[in-house]
Protein backbone atom coordinates (compact mmCIF):
# COMPACT_ATOMS: atom_id res chain seq x y z
CA UNK A 1 0.00 0.00 0.00
CA UNK A 2 1.71 3.15 -0.71
CA UNK A 3 2.16 6.21 2.06
CA UNK A 4 -0.75 7.97 0.53
CA UNK A 5 -3.09 5.42 0.71
CA UNK A 6 -2.36 4.43 4.48
CA UNK A 7 -2.86 8.52 5.53
CA UNK A 8 -6.07 8.96 3.56
CA UNK A 9 -7.81 5.63 4.72
CA UNK A 10 -8.08 6.43 8.14
CA UNK A 11 -9.53 9.98 6.92
CA UNK A 12 -11.85 8.92 4.57
CA UNK A 13 -13.16 6.27 7.10
CA UNK A 14 -13.67 9.25 9.43
CA UNK A 15 -15.45 11.60 6.95
CA UNK A 16 -18.51 8.89 6.25
CA UNK A 17 -20.08 8.94 9.72
CA UNK A 18 -19.58 13.14 9.56
CA UNK A 19 -20.90 13.42 6.27
CA UNK A 20 -23.97 11.41 7.05
CA UNK A 21 -24.71 13.09 10.40
CA UNK A 22 -23.97 16.35 8.57
CA UNK A 23 -26.71 15.59 6.03
CA UNK A 24 -29.34 14.62 8.86
CA UNK A 25 -32.06 17.30 8.64
CA UNK A 26 -32.44 19.54 11.56
CA UNK A 27 -34.40 19.32 14.10
CA UNK A 28 -36.81 22.74 14.31
CA UNK A 29 -37.35 23.81 18.16
CA UNK A 30 -38.77 27.23 18.02
CA UNK A 31 -41.77 27.46 16.05
CA UNK A 32 -44.44 29.73 14.94
CA UNK A 33 -47.42 28.40 13.49
CA UNK A 34 -50.55 30.20 11.74
CA UNK A 35 -53.77 28.21 10.73
CA UNK A 36 -56.86 27.91 9.38
CA UNK A 37 -59.84 25.27 8.70
CA UNK A 38 -63.31 24.04 9.24
CA UNK A 39 -65.05 22.57 12.35
CA UNK A 40 -68.15 20.24 12.46
CA UNK A 41 -70.75 20.88 13.77
CA UNK A 42 -74.06 18.57 15.98
CA UNK A 43 -77.23 18.57 17.83
CA UNK A 44 -76.56 20.46 21.09
CA UNK A 45 -80.41 19.71 22.82
CA UNK A 46 -83.69 18.65 22.37
CA UNK A 47 -86.98 20.10 24.08
CA UNK A 48 -89.91 18.23 23.15
CA UNK A 49 -93.80 18.88 24.03
CA UNK A 50 -92.96 21.97 26.02
CA UNK A 51 -96.25 23.73 27.23
CA UNK A 52 -96.22 27.34 26.35
CA UNK A 53 -99.43 29.66 27.38
CA UNK A 54 -101.29 30.86 24.41
CA UNK A 55 -100.67 34.53 23.61
CA UNK A 56 -103.13 37.26 21.85
CA UNK A 57 -101.98 40.59 20.67
CA UNK A 58 -103.81 43.31 20.06
CA UNK A 59 -102.87 46.74 19.08
CA UNK A 60 -100.46 47.64 22.05
CA UNK A 61 -100.16 44.77 24.02
CA UNK A 62 -100.25 41.02 24.18
CA UNK A 63 -101.80 38.89 27.01
CA UNK A 64 -102.27 35.11 28.23
CA UNK A 65 -105.18 33.35 27.49
CA UNK A 66 -106.48 31.58 30.80
CA UNK A 67 -106.10 27.78 30.56
CA UNK A 68 -105.07 27.60 27.17
CA UNK A 69 -101.85 26.16 26.08
CA UNK A 70 -99.92 25.02 22.92
CA UNK A 71 -96.98 22.80 22.68
CA UNK A 72 -94.02 23.52 21.15
CA UNK A 73 -90.97 20.88 20.02
CA UNK A 74 -88.05 23.13 20.15
CA UNK A 75 -84.06 21.81 18.94
CA UNK A 76 -81.02 23.88 18.75
CA UNK A 77 -77.82 22.54 16.65
CA UNK A 78 -74.08 23.87 16.81
CA UNK A 79 -73.96 24.87 13.02
CA UNK A 80 -70.17 23.68 11.14
CA UNK A 81 -67.68 27.09 10.98
CA UNK A 82 -64.55 28.06 10.39
CA UNK A 83 -61.42 28.11 13.04
CA UNK A 84 -58.30 30.14 12.49
CA UNK A 85 -55.83 31.02 15.23
CA UNK A 86 -51.93 31.06 15.90
CA UNK A 87 -49.92 28.91 18.56
CA UNK A 88 -46.16 28.36 19.39
CA UNK A 89 -44.02 25.50 20.03
CA UNK A 90 -41.23 24.67 21.92
CA UNK A 91 -38.88 21.61 22.31
CA UNK A 92 -36.51 21.24 25.20
CA UNK A 93 -36.79 18.07 24.33
CA UNK A 94 -36.24 16.14 20.21
CA UNK A 95 -39.91 14.60 20.80
CA UNK A 96 -41.43 16.24 23.07
CA UNK A 97 -42.20 20.08 23.17
CA UNK A 98 -44.71 22.76 24.76
CA UNK A 99 -47.46 24.04 23.27
CA UNK A 100 -49.73 27.73 23.61
CA UNK A 101 -52.45 28.77 21.37
CA UNK A 102 -54.84 31.06 20.68
CA UNK A 103 -57.64 30.18 18.44
CA UNK A 104 -60.75 31.99 17.21
CA UNK A 105 -63.73 29.57 16.18
CA UNK A 106 -67.27 30.55 14.54
CA UNK A 107 -69.82 28.71 16.92
CA UNK A 108 -73.18 29.86 15.43
CA UNK A 109 -76.37 27.67 16.39
CA UNK A 110 -79.51 26.89 14.53
CA UNK A 111 -82.84 26.42 15.57
CA UNK A 112 -85.80 24.92 15.15
CA UNK A 113 -89.44 24.62 16.08
CA UNK A 114 -92.64 23.05 15.52
CA UNK A 115 -95.80 24.15 17.24
CA UNK A 116 -99.63 22.31 18.27
CA UNK A 117 -102.23 24.55 18.96
CA UNK A 118 -104.67 24.58 21.90
CA UNK A 119 -108.30 23.37 20.15
CA UNK A 120 -110.07 25.25 19.27
CA UNK A 121 -106.77 27.79 18.11
CA UNK A 122 -107.23 31.54 19.50
CA UNK A 123 -107.83 33.78 17.06
CA UNK A 124 -104.93 36.07 17.42
CA UNK A 125 -102.48 33.20 18.67
CA UNK A 126 -98.67 34.58 18.14
CA UNK A 127 -97.29 31.48 18.93
CA UNK A 128 -97.33 30.34 16.07
CA UNK A 129 -95.97 32.93 14.37
CA UNK A 130 -92.79 32.79 17.01
CA UNK A 131 -92.35 29.40 16.67
CA UNK A 132 -92.22 30.41 12.25
CA UNK A 133 -89.37 32.89 13.43
CA UNK A 134 -87.57 30.52 14.82
CA UNK A 135 -87.70 27.71 12.65
CA UNK A 136 -84.01 27.51 11.01
CA UNK A 137 -83.35 30.42 12.62
CA UNK A 138 -79.55 31.40 12.82
CA UNK A 139 -77.26 32.80 15.45
CA UNK A 140 -73.73 34.23 14.94
CA UNK A 141 -71.65 32.97 18.11
CA UNK A 142 -68.54 33.55 18.13
CA UNK A 143 -65.82 31.93 20.58
CA UNK A 144 -62.18 32.59 21.69
CA UNK A 145 -59.99 30.30 23.28
CA UNK A 146 -56.82 30.00 24.68
CA UNK A 147 -54.47 26.74 25.30
CA UNK A 148 -51.18 25.61 26.95
CA UNK A 149 -50.30 22.19 26.15
CA UNK A 150 -47.81 19.12 25.23
CA UNK A 151 -46.80 18.06 21.43
CA UNK A 152 -44.86 15.02 20.71
CA UNK A 153 -43.42 14.18 17.46
CA UNK A 154 -42.33 11.31 15.72
CA UNK A 155 -39.82 11.93 13.88
CA UNK A 156 -38.42 15.40 14.68
CA UNK A 157 -35.39 15.50 12.06
CA UNK A 158 -37.11 13.87 9.42
CA UNK A 159 -38.77 15.80 6.13
CA UNK A 160 -42.09 13.99 7.40
CA UNK A 161 -43.09 14.29 10.95
CA UNK A 162 -46.02 12.55 12.38
CA UNK A 163 -46.93 14.45 15.66
CA UNK A 164 -49.57 14.26 18.69
CA UNK A 165 -51.22 17.18 20.43
CA UNK A 166 -52.96 17.52 24.14
CA UNK A 167 -54.08 20.67 25.14
CA UNK A 168 -56.56 22.48 27.41
CA UNK A 169 -57.38 25.85 28.66
CA UNK A 170 -60.33 28.51 28.78
CA UNK A 171 -62.96 29.39 26.26
CA UNK A 172 -65.17 32.35 25.81
CA UNK A 173 -68.27 32.74 23.74
CA UNK A 174 -70.46 35.64 23.19
CA UNK A 175 -73.55 34.56 23.50
CA UNK A 176 -75.47 32.19 25.34
CA UNK A 177 -76.67 28.57 23.42
CA UNK A 178 -80.24 28.35 25.41
CA UNK A 179 -81.96 32.07 24.84
CA UNK A 180 -84.16 32.04 21.46
CA UNK A 181 -85.77 34.96 20.49
CA UNK A 182 -88.56 35.41 17.85
CA UNK A 183 -90.82 38.30 16.93
CA UNK A 184 -94.68 39.17 16.29
CA UNK A 185 -96.25 41.77 14.90
CA UNK A 186 -99.17 43.62 16.26
CA UNK A 187 -102.48 44.53 14.92
CA UNK A 188 -101.10 47.89 13.61
CA UNK A 189 -98.27 45.63 11.78
CA UNK A 190 -95.47 46.50 13.59
CA UNK A 191 -92.69 43.69 14.48
CA UNK A 192 -91.66 43.09 18.16
CA UNK A 193 -89.48 41.16 19.22
CA UNK A 194 -89.71 38.91 21.92
CA UNK A 195 -87.63 36.22 24.49
CA UNK A 196 -89.46 32.61 23.73
CA UNK A 197 -86.36 31.11 25.60
CA UNK A 198 -84.97 32.58 28.72
CA UNK A 199 -81.25 31.97 29.66
CA UNK A 200 -81.46 33.28 33.44
CA UNK A 201 -77.68 32.56 34.22
CA UNK A 202 -75.56 32.55 30.74
CA UNK A 203 -72.76 30.58 31.57
CA UNK A 204 -70.45 31.90 28.65
CA UNK A 205 -66.72 31.32 30.01
CA UNK A 206 -65.16 27.73 30.54
CA UNK A 207 -62.59 25.32 30.09
CA UNK A 208 -61.79 23.22 26.84
CA UNK A 209 -59.82 20.47 26.11
CA UNK A 210 -58.26 20.00 22.73
CA UNK A 211 -56.96 16.24 21.39
CA UNK A 212 -54.96 16.73 17.95
CA UNK A 213 -52.82 14.40 15.53
CA UNK A 214 -51.57 15.48 12.09
CA UNK A 215 -48.46 15.84 10.03
CA UNK A 216 -45.44 17.80 9.30
CA UNK A 217 -44.14 18.58 5.52
CA UNK A 218 -40.50 20.15 5.67
CA UNK A 219 -40.62 22.72 2.84
CA UNK A 220 -37.23 23.98 3.56
CA UNK A 221 -34.74 25.39 5.89
CA UNK A 222 -37.08 28.13 7.73
CA UNK A 223 -40.82 26.25 7.11
CA UNK A 224 -43.10 23.42 7.72
CA UNK A 225 -46.32 22.72 6.07
CA UNK A 226 -49.10 20.48 8.33
CA UNK A 227 -52.49 19.17 8.45
CA UNK A 228 -53.89 18.12 11.32
CA UNK A 229 -57.20 16.57 12.87
CA UNK A 230 -58.43 17.54 16.35
CA UNK A 231 -61.69 17.32 18.85
CA UNK A 232 -61.85 20.26 20.74
CA UNK A 233 -64.04 18.90 23.95
CA UNK A 234 -66.06 22.01 25.71
CA UNK A 235 -68.83 21.81 28.25
CA UNK A 236 -71.92 23.50 26.64
CA UNK A 237 -75.51 24.18 28.23
CA UNK A 238 -77.63 21.81 27.14
CA UNK A 239 -81.62 21.93 28.08
CA UNK A 240 -82.47 19.26 30.90
CA UNK A 241 -86.19 19.03 31.13
CA UNK A 242 -89.02 21.18 30.27
CA UNK A 243 -89.89 24.22 31.73
CA UNK A 244 -92.66 25.69 34.15
CA UNK A 245 -95.27 27.75 31.60
CA UNK A 246 -96.79 29.57 34.30
CA UNK A 247 -93.30 31.27 35.45
CA UNK A 248 -94.27 34.89 36.06
CA UNK A 249 -91.37 36.18 36.93
CA UNK A 250 -89.87 36.63 33.60
CA UNK A 251 -92.68 35.75 30.84
CA UNK A 252 -90.72 33.76 29.12
CA UNK A 253 -90.19 30.07 28.96
CA UNK A 254 -87.22 28.93 31.62
CA UNK A 255 -86.01 25.63 31.13
CA UNK A 256 -83.60 24.03 33.56
CA UNK A 257 -80.30 23.58 31.84
CA UNK A 258 -76.64 21.72 32.94
CA UNK A 259 -73.14 21.60 30.94
CA UNK A 260 -72.31 18.75 29.09
CA UNK A 261 -69.18 17.87 27.43
CA UNK A 262 -69.78 18.77 23.70
CA UNK A 263 -67.14 17.61 20.79
CA UNK A 264 -66.13 19.58 18.31
CA UNK A 265 -63.96 17.78 15.39
CA UNK A 266 -62.10 19.90 13.22
CA UNK A 267 -59.39 19.83 10.47
CA UNK A 268 -56.88 22.73 9.92
CA UNK A 269 -53.97 23.53 7.47
CA UNK A 270 -51.05 25.17 9.22
CA UNK A 271 -47.89 27.15 7.94
CA UNK A 272 -44.49 26.99 10.72
CA UNK A 273 -42.24 29.35 10.66
CA UNK A 274 -38.98 28.15 12.07
CA UNK A 275 -36.98 30.09 14.27
CA UNK A 276 -34.42 27.94 15.69
CA UNK A 277 -33.34 24.59 15.02
CA UNK A 278 -30.73 21.76 16.31
CA UNK A 279 -29.07 19.25 14.16
CA UNK A 280 -30.22 15.78 14.07
CA UNK A 281 -27.79 13.11 15.00
CA UNK A 282 -27.86 9.45 13.42
CA UNK A 283 -26.40 6.60 15.80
Amino acid sequence: MSPALRVLGPLLLLAVPLAAQTATPSEPRLVLSFFGGYRGGGDLWTLNNQPIAVFESDADSIFAVPGQYDTLNLKRRVVPGFIVGASGDYFPKPHVGLHVEITFLDMGTESQCSVRQSQPPAMNDIVPVLCQGLQGQSVPISAVAFSFGLVGRLAPNHTTDPYFLVSGGIISRTRSVIEMSSSYYTANAEPVGTTVVLDTNPSNVGVHVTLGAGVAFSLGPGYQLRFEGRDVITPLQRITGPADPNDQTTGSLTPPHSAQWFHSLAFIVALDVVFEKQRGHRY
